[in-house]
């Protein structure tokens, strides 16, 4: 008999079974989709990059560092501011203006600082910039800019500008009349009062006015202004925020070296698991005597990949598994086929030569037992065939197994009456619930008691009873007085077309196929099913026999 061909096809959104054969190959084929680029990869780098720009972004936008590098600023100036003012007012309480100014011209030089000097009306009588004149000091620059920390500040910068001009509120230039109306506030409350301005093309200026006066109180000189340089908060923040950009970057390098590394992790054992299914697939459909689909075994990888592999090997092997049983299942059906069909053949090849109407009657009566034989024999197949969708199909539903083992002893009491045997029962007295199949379990009990009927003699007594094994698993068993069976062949009666029957029955009336499909049944349902001969206890195996006991064991 010919072996049958089959391929393994991997599924896909797009395949279609009108497609050519080119194009399904296209489908299946990983580097015709792909070639080496992996979209996996792209995914897991482009999150990566997206995450270190979300981080990116609200670090720098929020500015936490900003706000106390101000801080820092003011409170720094508000110390130097502190200590001119003492200087100054020494100076003018000897009435020397001019050493006073001096003191705010070094000022001026060492620190870089823009100074006004006010008397107590709150005129200005004495400014000292920084940023004008001959000797004005540069601005700081924060030192040498690579050219990536350069692009990304300026960026920075036009989105700053960009969102300080749309939004509302914020510092503001601090113009003359700001600072006359601070200054006269100083004075009058002789308090120190902190500024936040900025200039018209938007540098952050900390300015601190306050009295000026001796250490320990005494009359008030007037009020000294004084002031950061345009961009020195902001240089600053720049050198904090040029720190961020570089570590950013650092880390988006680790992050793709990292993703490229992981993304190979995942692609490549992808990739040579749809390979070998690809390969498999379509060399087993070209070939008259295909091969094994051989999967690359990965379950040594303590993830999810190895877990495919894994389940990807053992649907390979529950494949190959199904397709070895059905050969052998169409094997065995030629076989029991062909029994019947020879004895039929020779009887209708001998009926020519009958030449008494006793002689054809003998032979249409084998005729008519191998016809009825063969129908039984295909009907019995195809229930067989069709029982493993029929049991993928059904909806298990919960059922009382004791009420469905009472009936199915009064539905068989005539039959084994008629055979001068008696069905005796051993139940719990509460409802015993399990969920299932009702009607197939009841097609197995139905098989064993018909069973154990036919192998009694008159007399006999059958015995149908229940276990519970603790809260989770239940017994039921069927034990008969019959001849028993061969312990060589306890495990044999399970399987397709196996079949001892009586000596007093009849030869073909059973297809052999009632407890393999007990078995399939009651596997199905994640329970046991077995056979064992009744000696008595400590018999051993050498013991005669007084019967037989099949158990069928189910979850609850």
């Amino acid at each position: 008999m010919e072996k049958p061909r089959y391929r393994v096809l991997l599924s896909h959104p797009n395949f279609d079974e009108r497609d050519s054969k080119s194009d399904r190959a296209g489908l299946l084929d990983w580097r015709a989709r792909f070639g080496r680029r992996s979209p996996l990869s792209r995914k897991i780098i482009t999150f990566n990059l997206v995450a270190l720009g979300v981080l990116l972004t609200g670090v720098l936008y929020l500015n936490q560092f900003q706000g106390g590098l101000v801080d820092l600023r003011t409170k720094a100036l508000e110390s130097d501011a502190r200590l001119i003012a003492h200087l100054v007012a020494h100076e003018l309480a000897e009435g020397d203006r001019s050493s006073a100014i001096d003191t705010l011209r070094n000022a001026e030089r060492t620190g870089g600082l823009r100074v006004v000097l006010y008397d107590t009306s709150g005129q200005s009588i004495a400014v000292v910039d920084p940023d004008a004149g001959e000797g004005a000091v540069p601005a700081p620059t924060g030192g040498q800019q690579s050219a990536y920390v350069a692009i990304m500040n300026d960026v920075w910068e036009r989105l700053s500008r960009l969102f300080a001009a749309s939004g509302a509120g914020g510092a503001t230039g601090l113009s003359p009349e700001t600072a006359q109306d601070v200054v006269e506030r100083s004075l009058s409350g002789r308090s120190v009062e902190r500024l936040l301005a900025a200039t018209p093309a938007g540098a952050q200026v900390v300015s601190i006015v306050m009295p000026v006066m001796e250490e320990n109180g005494g009359p008030v000189y007037g009020a000294i202004l004084v002031s950061t340089r345009p961009g020195d908060v902001d240089s600053f923040v720049r050198a904090e925020r040029e720190k961020i950009l570089q570590v950013f970057a650092l880390a988006t390098i680790t992050s793709i070296f990292l993703s490229l590394l992981l993304a190979n992790t995942i692609v490549r054992p992808l990739r040579d698991l749809s390979e070998a299914a690809h390969k498999g697939g379509t060399r087993n459909a070209r070939q008259v005597n295909p091969e094994r689909i051989n999967i690359p075994d990965m379950s040594n990888r303590p993830d999810e990949i190895g877990y495919l592999s894994s389940a990807m090997r053992l649907m390979t092997a529950a494949l190959y598994d199904r397709i070895e049983a059905n050969e052998s299942f169409a094997a065995d059906v030629a076989h029991e086929i062909k029994n019947p069909l020879t004895s039929l053949r020779s009887a209708v090849e001998t009926m020519p030569y009958a030449r008494t109407d006793a002689d054809r009657d003998r032979l249409l009566g084998i005729i008519k037992q191998d016809v009825d034989r063969l129908d039984r024999l295909v009907t019995d197949i195809s229930n067989a065939s069709r029982l493993d969708s029929e049991l993928v199909r059904d909806r298990m539903e919960p059922f009382d197994l004791a009420q469905l083992l009472s009936n199915l002893i009064a539905f068989n009491e005539e039959l084994a009456a008629r055979r001068g045997v008696r069905l005796a029962s051993s139940f719990h007295a509460q409802p015993l619930v399990i969920t299932g199949l009702e009607g197939r379990l009841a097609q197995v009990f139905v098989n064993l008691i018909t069973n154990a009927v036919s192998f009694s003699e008159d007399g006999d007594t059958i015995t149908i009873r229940t276990e519970e094994l603790g809260r989770h698993r239940v017994r039921v068993i069927v034990e008969d007085q019959g001849p028993g069976i061969p312990d060589e062949n306890l495990s044999d009666v399970f399987e397709r077309f196996y079949s001892q029957r009586p000596d007093a029955e009849d030869f073909g009336n059973h297809s052999g196929l009632g407890l393999a499909i007990s078995r399939q049944i009651v596997e199905a349902h994640g329970g046991e099913i077995w056979a064992e001969n009744i000696r008595p206890a400590g018999a051993g195996r050498e013991g005669p026999s007084q019967g037989a006991r099949f158990v069928v064991e189910l979850p609850v």
